[in-house]
Protein backbone atom coordinates (compact mmCIF):
# COMPACT_ATOMS: atom_id res chain seq x y z
CA UNK A 1 0.00 0.00 0.00
CA UNK A 2 1.33 3.40 -0.81
CA UNK A 3 1.03 6.02 1.42
CA UNK A 4 2.02 9.79 1.58
CA UNK A 5 4.59 10.57 4.74
CA UNK A 6 6.12 14.01 6.75
CA UNK A 7 9.18 13.09 8.29
CA UNK A 8 12.35 14.15 9.66
CA UNK A 9 16.06 12.24 8.41
CA UNK A 10 17.47 10.94 11.22
CA UNK A 11 20.25 9.23 9.62
CA UNK A 12 21.40 6.97 7.01
CA UNK A 13 23.48 4.17 6.34
CA UNK A 14 24.67 1.93 3.50
CA UNK A 15 22.87 -0.78 2.38
CA UNK A 16 23.71 -1.81 -1.16
CA UNK A 17 25.85 -0.50 -3.90
CA UNK A 18 22.76 1.38 -5.24
CA UNK A 19 20.63 1.44 -1.74
CA UNK A 20 20.77 2.96 1.46
CA UNK A 21 18.40 2.90 4.67
CA UNK A 22 16.94 5.90 5.99
CA UNK A 23 15.79 6.60 9.88
CA UNK A 24 13.07 9.21 9.37
CA UNK A 25 10.73 10.45 12.22
CA UNK A 26 7.49 11.10 10.57
CA UNK A 27 4.12 12.48 11.35
CA UNK A 28 1.76 9.34 10.10
CA UNK A 29 3.62 6.54 12.29
CA UNK A 30 6.64 7.73 14.22
CA UNK A 31 10.00 6.32 13.53
CA UNK A 32 10.48 4.37 10.75
CA UNK A 33 13.30 2.88 8.49
CA UNK A 34 13.02 3.02 5.08
CA UNK A 35 14.94 2.16 1.83
CA UNK A 36 16.31 4.77 -0.54
CA UNK A 37 17.75 4.16 -4.11
CA UNK A 38 21.16 5.95 -4.28
CA UNK A 39 21.29 8.38 -7.24
CA UNK A 40 22.79 11.92 -8.10
CA UNK A 41 20.45 12.78 -11.35
CA UNK A 42 18.38 15.25 -11.22
CA UNK A 43 15.94 13.32 -13.24
CA UNK A 44 15.46 10.79 -10.69
CA UNK A 45 12.30 11.12 -8.43
CA UNK A 46 14.31 10.13 -5.07
CA UNK A 47 17.45 12.19 -5.15
CA UNK A 48 19.46 10.60 -2.40
CA UNK A 49 20.89 13.95 -1.83
CA UNK A 50 17.87 15.23 0.10
CA UNK A 51 18.59 13.09 3.12
CA UNK A 52 20.33 15.24 5.00
CA UNK A 53 20.39 14.83 8.73
CA UNK A 54 17.17 16.87 10.31
CA UNK A 55 16.28 17.48 6.72
CA UNK A 56 12.16 17.87 6.22
CA UNK A 57 10.83 15.92 3.71
CA UNK A 58 7.30 14.60 2.34
CA UNK A 59 7.28 11.70 0.08
CA UNK A 60 5.39 8.27 -0.49
CA UNK A 61 6.55 4.81 0.29
CA UNK A 62 5.07 0.96 -0.23
CA UNK A 63 4.51 -0.33 3.09
CA UNK A 64 3.77 -3.96 3.38
CA UNK A 65 2.96 -5.99 6.68
CA UNK A 66 5.41 -7.26 8.22
CA UNK A 67 8.12 -5.34 6.87
CA UNK A 68 10.45 -3.13 8.79
CA UNK A 69 11.89 -1.81 5.36
CA UNK A 70 9.33 0.20 3.42
CA UNK A 71 10.36 1.40 -0.05
CA UNK A 72 10.83 5.05 -0.81
CA UNK A 73 8.34 5.79 -4.17
CA UNK A 74 8.83 10.13 -4.54
CA UNK A 75 10.24 12.59 -2.55
CA UNK A 76 10.24 16.39 -1.90
CA UNK A 77 11.68 18.67 0.77
CA UNK A 78 9.02 19.73 2.98
CA UNK A 79 11.08 22.14 4.64
CA UNK A 80 14.08 24.26 2.84
CA UNK A 81 16.80 25.26 5.45
CA UNK A 82 18.30 28.30 4.16
CA UNK A 83 21.40 28.68 7.16
CA UNK A 84 21.55 24.70 8.33
CA UNK A 85 23.55 23.14 5.87
CA UNK A 86 25.93 26.00 5.02
CA UNK A 87 26.98 27.24 8.10
CA UNK A 88 29.79 25.44 9.80
CA UNK A 89 28.61 25.97 13.69
CA UNK A 90 24.86 25.12 12.88
CA UNK A 91 25.50 22.28 10.66
CA UNK A 92 27.69 20.51 13.48
CA UNK A 93 25.04 21.38 16.09
CA UNK A 94 22.25 19.71 13.48
CA UNK A 95 24.63 16.44 13.30
CA UNK A 96 24.58 16.38 17.18
CA UNK A 97 20.63 16.69 17.67
CA UNK A 98 20.28 14.22 14.76
CA UNK A 99 22.30 11.66 16.15
CA UNK A 100 20.93 12.47 20.05
CA UNK A 101 17.33 11.79 18.47
CA UNK A 102 18.27 8.45 16.72
CA UNK A 103 18.82 7.06 20.26
CA UNK A 104 16.33 9.00 21.91
CA UNK A 105 12.81 8.62 19.73
CA UNK A 106 12.68 4.53 19.77
CA UNK A 107 9.48 4.17 20.09
CA UNK A 108 6.99 3.69 16.92
CA UNK A 109 3.68 5.20 17.19
CA UNK A 110 3.16 8.93 16.16
CA UNK A 111 3.04 11.66 18.29
CA UNK A 112 1.61 15.29 16.48
CA UNK A 113 2.93 17.10 19.48
CA UNK A 114 6.75 15.72 19.51
CA UNK A 115 6.76 16.05 15.33
CA UNK A 116 5.03 19.53 15.50
CA UNK A 117 7.76 20.38 18.36
CA UNK A 118 10.64 18.50 16.39
CA UNK A 119 9.27 20.92 12.84
CA UNK A 120 9.19 24.39 14.88
CA UNK A 121 12.70 23.59 16.61
CA UNK A 122 14.58 23.14 13.40
CA UNK A 123 12.52 26.14 11.61
CA UNK A 124 13.74 28.29 14.44
CA UNK A 125 17.35 27.19 14.03
CA UNK A 126 17.42 27.72 10.85
CA UNK A 127 15.89 31.41 10.86
CA UNK A 128 18.44 32.26 13.72
CA UNK A 129 20.94 34.69 12.93
CA UNK A 130 22.48 34.99 15.82
CA UNK A 131 22.62 33.82 19.62
CA UNK A 132 21.91 30.20 18.78
CA UNK A 133 25.42 28.77 20.75
CA UNK A 134 23.03 27.63 23.65
CA UNK A 135 20.47 26.04 21.02
CA UNK A 136 20.89 22.71 21.47
CA UNK A 137 21.25 22.48 25.02
CA UNK A 138 17.82 24.46 25.18
CA UNK A 139 16.49 21.70 22.45
CA UNK A 140 17.78 18.97 25.02
CA UNK A 141 16.08 20.28 27.93
CA UNK A 142 13.01 20.65 25.97
CA UNK A 143 13.02 17.47 24.41
CA UNK A 144 12.89 15.54 27.88
CA UNK A 145 9.73 16.71 28.26
CA UNK A 146 8.75 15.07 25.36
CA UNK A 147 10.13 11.80 26.77
CA UNK A 148 8.61 12.04 29.65
CA UNK A 149 12.07 12.54 31.87
CA UNK A 150 12.17 16.17 32.61
CA UNK A 151 13.45 16.28 35.80
CA UNK A 152 11.48 17.33 38.97
CA UNK A 153 12.05 21.09 40.11
CA UNK A 154 9.53 21.41 42.55
CA UNK A 155 11.93 21.21 45.88
CA UNK A 156 14.43 23.13 44.57
CA UNK A 157 16.19 26.02 46.91
CA UNK A 158 19.06 27.66 46.64
CA UNK A 159 21.86 25.00 48.10
CA UNK A 160 20.35 22.22 46.76
CA UNK A 161 21.87 19.11 44.64
CA UNK A 162 20.91 18.42 41.79
CA UNK A 163 20.82 14.20 41.49
CA UNK A 164 20.91 13.55 38.25
CA UNK A 165 20.00 9.61 38.88
CA UNK A 166 17.07 10.48 40.17
CA UNK A 167 15.83 13.34 38.44
CA UNK A 168 15.17 15.53 40.96
CA UNK A 169 17.23 18.49 43.01
CA UNK A 170 17.73 17.54 46.55
CA UNK A 171 19.23 18.87 49.75
CA UNK A 172 20.75 15.93 50.64
CA UNK A 173 23.97 15.08 49.33
CA UNK A 174 24.00 12.20 46.66
CA UNK A 175 25.56 8.69 47.65
CA UNK A 176 26.72 8.43 44.39
CA UNK A 177 28.67 10.29 41.53
CA UNK A 178 26.68 11.35 39.40
CA UNK A 179 25.13 14.67 40.72
CA UNK A 180 25.86 18.71 40.75
CA UNK A 181 27.04 20.64 43.40
CA UNK A 182 24.87 23.18 44.49
CA UNK A 183 26.67 26.35 42.74
CA UNK A 184 26.34 24.29 39.40
CA UNK A 185 22.69 23.51 40.06
CA UNK A 186 21.78 26.81 40.31
CA UNK A 187 23.21 27.41 36.89
CA UNK A 188 21.71 24.20 35.59
CA UNK A 189 18.12 24.70 37.08
CA UNK A 190 17.95 28.37 35.30
CA UNK A 191 19.16 26.34 32.06
CA UNK A 192 16.32 23.93 32.48
CA UNK A 193 13.27 26.56 32.98
CA UNK A 194 14.92 27.98 29.93
CA UNK A 195 12.79 28.13 26.34
CA UNK A 196 13.38 29.61 23.01
CA UNK A 197 12.31 32.78 23.54
CA UNK A 198 14.48 33.75 26.44
CA UNK A 199 17.81 31.63 25.59
CA UNK A 200 19.04 34.66 24.55
CA UNK A 201 19.09 35.50 28.16
CA UNK A 202 21.91 32.52 29.11
CA UNK A 203 25.12 33.53 29.62
CA UNK A 204 26.69 30.43 29.79
CA UNK A 205 30.81 30.52 28.90
CA UNK A 206 32.66 28.32 26.97
CA UNK A 207 33.43 25.87 29.85
CA UNK A 208 29.94 25.76 31.55
CA UNK A 209 28.48 25.54 27.78
CA UNK A 210 31.07 22.18 27.41
CA UNK A 211 29.68 20.84 31.45
CA UNK A 212 26.27 21.31 30.76
CA UNK A 213 26.10 19.43 27.44
CA UNK A 214 28.57 16.61 29.35
CA UNK A 215 25.68 17.04 32.38
CA UNK A 216 22.65 16.65 30.02
CA UNK A 217 24.25 13.83 27.86
CA UNK A 218 24.47 11.56 30.80
CA UNK A 219 21.20 12.59 31.77
CA UNK A 220 20.21 11.13 28.85
CA UNK A 221 22.47 8.17 29.26
CA UNK A 222 21.15 7.53 32.48
CA UNK A 223 17.54 7.74 31.75
CA UNK A 224 17.37 6.08 28.22
CA UNK A 225 17.92 2.46 28.16
CA UNK A 226 21.21 1.36 26.07
CA UNK A 227 21.25 5.65 25.19
CA UNK A 228 25.27 5.59 24.44
CA UNK A 229 28.16 8.19 24.55
CA UNK A 230 27.33 10.26 21.35
CA UNK A 231 30.29 10.32 18.55
CA UNK A 232 29.69 13.96 17.45
CA UNK A 233 30.06 15.07 20.67
CA UNK A 234 33.50 15.35 20.18
CA UNK A 235 33.11 17.55 17.50
CA UNK A 236 31.21 19.98 19.04
CA UNK A 237 32.67 19.96 22.24
CA UNK A 238 36.07 21.03 19.77
CA UNK A 239 34.27 23.50 17.66
CA UNK A 240 33.45 25.44 20.66
CA UNK A 241 36.49 25.40 22.12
Amino acid sequence: MIEKFEGIVLRTLKYSDGLMIADIYTAQRGRMSFLVPVSHSKRTKVRSVLFQPLSMLTFTATVKAGRNLSRIGEVQPFSMYSSITNDVVKSSIALYLAELLTFALREDGSDDSLFTFLDRSFTLFDNLEHGYADFHLVFMVQLLRFLGIYPNLEDYTPGCYFDLAQGCTTHEHPLHPHFLLPESTAIFVDLLRTGYDSMHLLSLNRKLRGEFLATLSLYYQLHIPEFPELKSAAVLRELFD
